[in-house]
Parts: C-alpha cells; sequence; structure tokens
C-alpha cells in the first residue's frame, strides 16, 4: 500500500538486512528472550517492535536498564552474542528479495546494506547466500569502525556513510531504502531518503513515522515507480 506522496527517481539501493532482506525478527524473538528467560522475563512482540533496528550495543544498555537486570551491559552481550550465533545459521530469504536483488544487479543499480548487526553474524547470515552477497557494492555495518557510538539508527549516520561509499556517492536523495522497524524507516527518512517500510506486522506499521510507500513483502514492490528497470525490461547484463 502506498503513502499519499510521489515517487522521485533513484539512482542506488541501501537495504536493511534483519527482517527487510532475511527471515530474522522471529529469530530474534528467540535470542532475546532466550537471554531474558533466566531473569523471569517474558520478551513479547510488541516488546520487539519497540526495540528492534537498534545496533547491539544500544539494545544492550536499554534492556538492562529498562529490566533493571543484575548483569552489566558487556554481561548481557556476551550471552546474546552466543545465542545469536546458535539461532542464525541457514536464514531464510523473505519472499520477493532474491529476485529484486539479481534484477537490479543485473541492470548494474548500485546497491548497499546498511545494518545493525555486527560484521561477524553478518558473515554467518550469508554463508548460505554466498550469491546475494556479491550483488552488494558494500555493507555497512553496527560495529562499522566509522560509525560514531550512540549514532546508530533512528540516528541517519549509518545510511549517510552507505551512501558515501559508493563510488561516486550520490545525492542522500537518490537512494532508496528498504527497512522493515520503525527505527530504520526514521533512520532513513532523516538521512533525506525515500523510505519503503515493509512491517512485519500490524503492531510494527502503526508505529512507523512518514514511510514513502508501505508494502506487504517485497514481491510486491514495483521498481519503475521510482525510475528503476521494470521487471519486463530487457538487461544488457547477466549475473554471473
Amino acid at each position: 500500500m502506498a503513502a499519499n506522496r510521489c515517487y522521485c527517481p533513484v539512482s542506488h539501493v541501501i537495504f536493511d538486512c534483519d527482517g527487510t532482506l532475511m527471515d530474522t525478527e522471529g529469530l530474534y524473538l528467540n535470542v532475546v528472550g532466550d537471554t531474558l528467560a533466566p531473569y523471569g522475563i517474558t520478551y513479547t512482540p510488541e516488546d520487539q517492535a519497540r526495540y528492534m533496528g537498534r545496533p547491539s550495543n544500544l539494545l544492550a544498555e536499554s534492556l538492562v536498564r529498562d529490566y533493571n537486570l543484575p548483569i552489566s551491559t558487556e554481561d548481557y552481550i556476551e550471552a546474546f552474542n552466543q545465542k545469536d550465533h546458535q539461532y542464525m545459521t541457514n536464514v531464510s530469504l523473505l519472499p520477493g528479495v532474491k529476485d529484486l536483488i539479481l534484477h537490479l544487479h543485473s541492470f548494474r543499480i548500485p546497491m548497499a546494506i546498511a545494518t545493525s548487526s555486527s560484521k561477524e553474524i553478518m558473515d554467518v547470515k550469508f554463508e548460505t547466500h554466498k550469491d546475494i552477497k556479491m550483488a552488494f557494492h558494500h555493507i555497512v555495518c553496527g560495529n562499522d569502525p566509522d560509525m560514531c557510538p550512540g549514532r546508530g539508527k533512528p540516528a541517519p549516520d549509518i545510511y549517510l556513510l552507505a551512501a558515501s561509499r559508493f563510488s561516486p556517492p550520490p545525492d542522500p536523495r537518490h537512494c532508496l531504502v528498504f527497512e522493515d522497524s520503525p527505527t530504520g524507516l526514521k533512520a532513513g527518512r532523516a538521512a533525506g531518503m525515500q523510505v519503503v517500510f515493509i512491517p512485519e506486522n500490524a503492531t510494527t506499521r502503526a508505529m512507523g513515522e512518514d514511510p514513502t510507500m508501505v508494502l506487504g513483502s517485497m514481491s510486491e514492490f514495483e521498481p519503475e515507480l521510482f525510475g528503476l528497470p521494470a521487471y519486463d525490461s530487457m538487461s544488457y547484463f547477466q549475473f554471473g
């Protein structure tokens, strides 16, 4: 479903990863839930909607504070990372993702990923999707050395950094973002970019502010609405 606005042509595309490219949000509900369970805390989908999209260090700080956990942020992160690696092997791509990525790549549309996940866990997630990973010009992670501490989503920094690493760097207004979290949506809009919002559920959708477009899945996306090649266009290149 499109928001009531016009769409401007874009030249570059930047994707969030979790819940946008990969079917991991349900897994992260389990990861955080398992990490909090020893302290008698039940982590609900409503809780996840409130915290999703934050870098792991900021998420840890928030959870330790908000739930008054009797551990340090560092201890929480250690326990979280152990669960994270257990759950994030063999993750699936979401509907429409592979078709869109390979379609845009066949037309040499520059693409990147801007994710709050660490580089280490991103390597785990892409272990079974190396063909898709090859299609991206670069990936900016939450622990990137050029990311300022405390400036993860909803701050625009990670999307602006992702745009700056294209060669040549585009005007942020010419970048299209795909996001599933309200926090990431805010980050993309704050960066001056159009954002296609693909929320996982009605709770997340209700929290999303000022999306350019709202879709039920990536498979509903029509590239030509943003000046990108339509699916029935003939590519001059083949993915190899």
